[in-house]
């Protein structure tokens, strides 16, 4: 059985980023100490968002690398995932002992909703087009 997908967006790394900024209302939700089923849908929305932020990034990444290019695109991709990780934990846990736990929460909600407003004004970001393909009726 074959399963299709009904929204198809067109414009891939916008909606990769669009999506990805959704991560920003869990730490926002605990630093306003909404109550925890708040909390849990916001993760949960946060969640959806991360899913199809990542399909998004995963489409345009095979649809605009050259298959030549990919393992070594995906490597240097995820080397800089990886190596941000322990950055954000020292940066996170220096902050913690100069501000209050909701100014943490908030200050890591902000910079996400800035890094994602900050790339859309990124002009080739809108550049980045999902490839229509003959039996593709979307």
């Amino acid at each position: 059985m074959s399963t299709r997908l009904r929204w198809k967006p067109y414009r891939l790394l916008a909606v990769a980023v669009v999506a990805g900024g959704g991560l920003a209302l869990p730490p926002a939700a605990m630093a306003w100490g909404l109550p925890l089923p708040v909390v849990l849908v916001a993760a949960f929305l946060a969640g959806v968002g991360l899913d199809v932020a990542i399909v998004a990034w995963t489409t345009a990444f095979q649809q605009h690398v050259p298959s030549a290019e990919q393992g070594r695109m995906s490597a240097f991709n995820g080397a800089g995932e990886r190596l941000a990780i322990p950055l954000g934990y020292l940066i996170t846990a220096l902050a913690v002992h100069a501000w209050s736990s909701q100014g943490v929460l908030l200050a890591c909600a902000a910079l996400i909703v800035a890094a994602t407003v900050l790339n859309l004004c990124v002009p080739d970001l809108h550049r980045v087009n999902r490839v229509r393909r003959e039996a593709d009726p979307a």
